[in-house]
């Protein structure tokens, strides 16, 4: 059983072929009809025409989407810096004062979660801002 392609479908639609009479398979007549209405239905004019605000809409709609993915990345590299920096300042402490950089590495644990409150206080006030932003 072969199902056919897109483009052998357009071409026995174009030779206007019996598309379906000569079909074997229903899967295939279900395909044939489903392009004929497809094909039928954008030959028809819609009956009511676009708003004059179509394009300007689908672009903002289009740039708030890109807008949105952007804001994402500028949160996780936010909170990829934060990290970053405390690994940073970890290395040189470490390097100026050994026992200084293993005291600041031992405290760091201890209030980890604390740390991990605050990431989140903070990349929630980003988001936060950044959605009544939108709204506005």
């Amino acid at each position: 059983m072969k199902n056919l392609s897109d483009e052998e479908i357009q071409a026995r639609l174009d030779n206007e072929l019996s598309p379906i009479g000569d079909m074997l398979y229903d899967q295939q007549k279900q395909q044939m009809e489903g392009y004929q209405y497809l094909f039928q239905n954008l030959n028809v004019e819609p009956k009511q025409g676009l708003p004059f605000n179509f394009a300007s809409r689908v672009t903002s709609q289009l740039k708030l989407k890109l807008k949105r993915r952007s804001d994402i990345w500028f949160n996780l590299f936010a909170l990829l810096g934060i990290i970053v920096g405390l690994f940073i300042f970890y290395g040189l402490l470490t390097v100026i004062d050994f026992n200084a950089g293993n005291q600041f590495l031992m405290s760091m644990l201890k209030l980890k979660w604390l740390l991990m409150l605050g990431a989140l206080i903070l990349l929630s006030s980003l988001i936060i801002e950044q959605r009544v932003i939108e709204k506005s």
